[in-house]
């Protein structure tokens, strides 16, 4: 027999399972989103990198013809920009990501940087309506000879 000043408790335990159960899909949403992201992340960098090696390998064939084969050749700034669209069509680099763009090709004599960034395709955006996140990756490469 219950005391007559003590309340009923009935329901109280699945309240708190309702607000696990929620706590637990937002948990599971945020990582899903960051996976995303890391994973966009990752398919960036090897574009980068794979877009950089292209471009390092457009040598400037005046310079070589002018001053012969040196420990580093100089790279043709308009050949580097030639491959390194010419890589990411072949690699097929906007079906990977969405709102993909080469922000950048910067050529530095003999090494070539390349930037690029793109938006990732985030399962649950509908959950970041006022900003989407932009990601950006950069890769390097010199051309040396051996």
């Amino acid at each position: 027999m219950k005391p007559a000043n003590l309340k009923s408790d009935d329901g109280s335990i699945l309240l708190f399972g309702v607000g696990l159960s929620i706590a637990a899909l937002m948990i599971a949403t945020v990582a899903i989103n960051v996976a995303s992201i890391w994973t966009t992340r990752n398919v960036l960098d090897g574009i980068a990198d794979g877009a950089a090696l292209a471009a390092a390998q457009a040598i400037d064939a005046d310079t070589v013809y002018r001053d012969g084969i040196t420990s580093q050749l100089t790279i043709s700034e308009k050949a580097a920009r030639i491959r390194v669209q010419a890589y990411i069509r072949e690699a097929g680099a906007s079906a990977q990501v969405k709102q993909f763009f080469v922000k950048s090709v910067s050529v530095t004599g003999k090494s070539v940087t390349v930037t690029v960034q793109a938006k990732p395709k985030l399962p649950f955006g509908y959950l970041m309506p006022l900003s989407s996140p932009v990601i950006v990756s950069s890769a390097k490469a010199i051309n040396k000879v051996r």
